[in-house]
């Protein structure tokens, strides 16, 4: 088990997620896109539990990490830019039975993987950076938007406010670019416990029987997710 996490994120974080995997890649870009995503892994992949789409314009040592780990991907059709049309093309989310994001936006390549599933239209354009599926029937988000949608299929949703949760170039992050999941390890990238949603979130997670890993001693830092390959 592998994993990738923003180069920003803080030392000891990245230094605690390698206690629990074989190796982590620290992700960063220049140029790309905007700098306070720039180094965000759920900016340049798609990952369900079958796939992982990658933008073409992802790092070059982002692939050879890939293939020296024989870790299979797909390629995206569309790259990586500065604006919302193109940057949020890879920052949607797959259960097994639904596809969340906002219709326009998404990578052929998704689409192709997803046609099968239930399509939730979702108005936030930023959704894996905004919602985690917990299990089941029960998800995690940041955004009232996509509360407010979910509670209308009669799903089940954890609101957890974005204040405090540290991002650079911007007021707030967002819930889902600060976790990470492996199996029924619930990472957090920072720690959940000096945020004032944290108590209950640390509860709600502990009766979904989740083990909650706090990387650090630090508040919440939005790194684009933690994803694990």
């Amino acid at each position: 088990m592998f994993a990738i996490i923003d180069s920003r994120s803080s030392k000891q974080a990245i230094n605690r997620l390698k206690d629990y995997v074989t190796s982590v890649y620290t992700f960063q870009t220049d140029g790309i896109t905007g700098d306070s995503i720039s180094g965000h892994p759920d900016i340049f992949l798609y990952q369900d539990k079958d796939h992982l789409i990658v933008a073409p314009n992802a790092p070059v040592d982002l692939f050879k990490f890939l293939d020296n780990n024989n870790i299979a991907y797909i390629k995206g059709s569309r790259d990586v830019g500065h604006e919302i049309a193109n940057n949020v093309q890879y920052n949607c989310l797959s259960t097994p039975q639904f596809l969340f994001r906002k219709a326009g936006y998404t990578d052929s390549a998704i689409l192709e993987v997803n046609k099968e599933k239930e399509f939730v239209q979702l108005p936030q354009a930023y959704t894996r950076c905004s919602l985690v599926h917990l299990c089941s029937d029960n998800y995690l988000t940041s955004d009232r938007g996509i509360e407010k949608a979910l509670l209308h299929k009669r799903l089940s949703c954890f609101y957890f406010n974005p204040d405090e949760i540290i991002i650079n170039d911007h007021k707030n992050g967002f819930i889902g670019g600060s976790v990470g999941i492996q199996g029924k390890r619930f990472f957090f990238n920072g720690n959940v416990e000096l945020h004032k949603d944290g108590p209950r979130l640390k509860e709600h997670l502990i009766d979904l029987d989740f083990e909650i890993v706090n990387l650090s001693d630090e508040h919440l830092y939005d790194g684009g997710c933690i994803f694990f390959v």
